[in-house]
């Protein structure tokens, strides 16, 4: 299990929006970019797959009513 996957999606959230804070105010060189962008691409995954889960626990809920 990645320690990523271990993440609330508030906390995946704040991850992303801090590595898009350091893109921004260009702190990023070149050597951690590429590292950066990998890992912005696996929480972006990761909070899909949370808002998907809950949809279709929202979707089932309503379902049952």
């Amino acid at each position: 299990m990645k320690a990523e996957d271990k993440l609330s999606y508030g906390q995946a959230m704040e991850q992303l929006e801090s590595i898009l804070e350091r893109l921004n105010n260009e702190e990023l060189d070149i050597d951690e970019l590429s590292a950066e962008v990998k890992r912005a691409t696996g929480l972006i995954s990761l909070c899909r797959g949370k808002l998907t889960a809950a949809r279709q626990q929202v979707d089932e809920i309503f379902k049952e009513q």
